[in-house]
């Protein structure tokens, strides 16, 4: 599910400061991911939140591995056990720090760490930030590239491509997400 951010625009609103103590709303928030398999063949997948909370300027979320799902229960299984090795690793952590004064404005580039299978790698992405109602939106304004090599899991790959017979699955994936926040 790729986002579209037409609805997200962002306003000309004065900015405000983010509050405090907010808890994640995982029913609400998405995360997909995009593979390439044989350089030209592209598939969207899902992994669900399993808990996130912005408190101060503290974001923590919490990825639920085992709820990858990708349409096809035999390769969901297969993610779990052989990529992501659940057993051992069953979820992956992104935490940052928050900007005061960072809602209504333009995009704004986001620092955050993320912690996959045993790995941790900084970067940083560029989200928007409003307020809709009583939540506070968070939305990816372009996709972020994870490169599965720097978590370790090249190794996952290159098994599953030789289970599933393909020439080949790419290590970079495309991610797109949006987080809704409540008090």
């Amino acid at each position: 599910m790729t986002l579209t951010l037409s609805a997200c625009q962002p306003t000309k609103q004065p900015t405000q400061a983010v509050e405090t103590n907010w808890q994640l709303v995982p029913a609400q928030s998405t995360l997909s991911f995009v593979s390439t398999k044989n350089k030209t063949f592209t598939e969207e997948h899902s992994l669900q939140f399993q808990a996130g909370q912005l408190s101060g300027q503290a974001l923590e979320l919490v990825i639920d591995l085992n709820s990858v799902d990708t349409l096809i229960p035999i390769r969901d299984e297969r993610m779990r056990n052989i990529l992501f090795k659940t057993e051992e690793f069953p979820t992956a952590t992104v935490t940052a720090l928050v900007p005061k004064d960072v809602v209504h404005k333009q995009p704004v580039k986001l620092p955050f760490a993320l912690d996959l299978h045993g790995h941790q790698q900084t970067s940083e992405v560029e989200v928007i930030i409003e307020m809709i109602n009583d939540q506070m939106v968070v939305v990816n304004y372009e996709s972020l590239l994870v490169n599965a090599k720097d978590y370790d899991l090249d190794d996952g790959i290159n098994q599953l491509t030789k289970i599933a017979g393909l020439m080949s699955i790419n290590y970079e994936v495309l991610v797109d997400f949006k987080l809704v926040f409540e008090k």
